[in-house]
C-alpha cells in the first residue's frame, strides 16, 4: 500500500489514503472510504525528480509524496520516460537546447521580425502615413517641441526654395518643408536638427539653419549646399517610408516580445524590442544618407556637402573627444543613429568615387 493525499475536487480538504494497483484499476482506500478507477482513466502529470507525483482522476486529484513507493507506483502505472525527459536529465543536452533556443530567438528578432514588418508595412495604405504625420506634428506642437520660426521671412523662403531640388521627379507623397524654432525652455528641444514625418512633412529647425550660415550670418552657396544635403536626407526618409516601417517594426517586435515573455519581466520583454529597433534605425539612417548623396550629385554637388553639415553638428557637442574610445563604441551600438564619424567616413568614400 502506497501512502498518498486525496482531494475530492469539491473542497480543499486533504484526506490521507492508501493506493494499490491491481486488476487494471487504481484502488484508493481509507477508513470508511474506498474508490476505484480504471488505469485508463488515470492521468499522470509529468513527474519531476524529488517532487510529489500528481494523479488526475475523473473527479478528483491524488498527490503521492516523494518516497520509496514512488517508483513502484510509476512501474504499476506502466510509466516510461520519453526521449525529451531523458534529454532533460542530461546537462550537455540541456545546454545545447538552450543555445539553439537563444539562436532561434536571436535570428527571429534580427531577421524574421524585420522581414515580416517590411511585408506588413508594404500593405499599409498611404492614409496610415497621413494620419501618423498629422498626429506627430500636433503632438510636437502641443508639447512645445516646435514653435513658429524666429527667422526672417526671406530666410525661411531661401530654405524652402531648396526643397524642389531635393525631390524626385514623382514624389511618393506630397512633401512640404516647415521651418520651426525648437528651443523653448522646459520642452524637449530639438536644437540644430531636421526630421521627416510619415505624411511627407519635413521640419528644419532654426538652429539647423543658423548652423550652416557663414561668418556674415548669410546663407551663401556653401551653406545652401550643406542644407540641401540635410533636406535630401530627410526626403530619403519620406521616399523610403522609414517612419511607417520603423513604427511597424517596433510594434511587431513588442508584440512578439510580449507573447514570448508575458508578464515575467517588463524589462526582459521590452529589451529585445528596444535593441532590435535601434539597429533597424541605424540601417535606415545610412539608406537616407545614400539618398542624399544621389540628390547632391543630381545638383552637381558632392557628398562632402552633407559631411560638412555633419561635422558642424559634431562641433555642437563639446566634450565628445574626452569620452574614452571603448565607451564611444558602446554608445554607438546602443544609438538609434550610426556614429557621426562612421557616416562622415562613408560620405568621404562616396566623394572619392566618380
Amino acid at each position: 500500500m502506497i501512502e498518498a493525499h486525496f482531494f475530492d475536487g469539491h473542497s480543499a480538504r486533504l484526506q490521507p489514503v492508501g493506493l494499490d494497483v491491481r486488476a487494471g484499476h487504481l484502488h484508493i482506500d481509507a477508513p470508511g472510504f474506498e474508490r476505484s478507477y480504471p488505469l485508463a482513466a488515470v492521468v499522470l502529470v509529468e513527474p519531476f525528480d524529488n517532487a510529489p507525483l500528481m494523479l488526475r482522476l475523473a473527479d478528483a486529484t491524488c498527490e503521492v509524496p516523494y518516497g520509496p513507493g514512488r517508483q513502484a507506483l510509476l512501474a504499476a502505472l506502466g510509466y516510461r520516460r520519453g526521449g525529451v525527459e531523458r534529454w532533460q536529465a542530461r546537462w550537455p543536452a540541456v545546454l545545447l537546447a538552450l543555445v539553439l533556443l537563444l539562436a532561434l530567438l536571436g535570428a527571429g528578432f534580427v531577421w524574421g521580425v524585420p522581414a515580416a514588418a517590411e511585408r506588413i508595412a508594404a500593405h499599409l495604405p498611404a492614409s496610415v502615413d497621413a494620419t501618423l504625420g498629422r498626429a506627430a506634428l500636433a503632438g510636437m506642437e502641443a508639447q512645445g517641441m516646435v514653435t513658429p520660426s524666429r527667422l526672417s521671412d526671406d530666410r525661411i523662403a531661401d530654405v524652402q526654395a531648396l526643397l524642389p531640388r531635393a525631390l524626385p521627379a514623382h514624389p511618393r507623397v506630397p512633401v512640404r518643408l516647415l521651418v520651426r524654432a525648437s528651443d523653448t525652455p522646459g520642452a524637449a528641444a530639438l536644437g540644430a536638427n531636421a526630421l521627416a514625418l510619415p505624411d511627407g512633412t519635413i521640419i528644419v529647425t532654426d538652429g539647423m539653419v543658423r548652423l550652416v550660415l557663414d561668418k556674415n550670418n548669410e546663407l551663401d552657396d556653401a551653406g545652401k549646399a550643406r542644407l540641401l544635403g540635410v533636406i535630401g536626407h530627410e526626403v530619403g526618409h519620406v521616399e523610403r517610408r522609414h517612419a511607417t516601417r520603423a513604427m511597424t517594426g517596433s510594434s511587431l517586435t513588442a508584440a512578439v516580445s510580449a507573447a514570448l515573455f508575458g508578464d515575467f519581466s517588463a524589462v526582459a520583454a521590452g529589451l529585445p524590442a528596444v535593441l532590435t529597433q535601434m539597429q533597424y534605425s541605424r540601417a535606415m539612417e545610412l539608406e537616407a544618407d545614400a539618398y542624399a548623396v544621389t540628390v547632391l550629385r543630381r545638383n552637381g554637388l558632392g557628398p562632402d556637402c552633407l559631411a560638412d553639415a555633419l561635422r558642424a553638428l559634431e562641433r555642437q557637442q563639446p566634450g565628445q573627444d574626452k569620452i574614452p574610445r571603448w565607451l564611444k563604441r558602446s554608445m554607438t551600438y546602443l544609438s538609434t543613429h550610426p556614429a557621426t564619424a562612421e557616416r562622415i567616413a562613408r560620405l568621404q568614400a562616396a566623394e572619392a568615387r566618380p
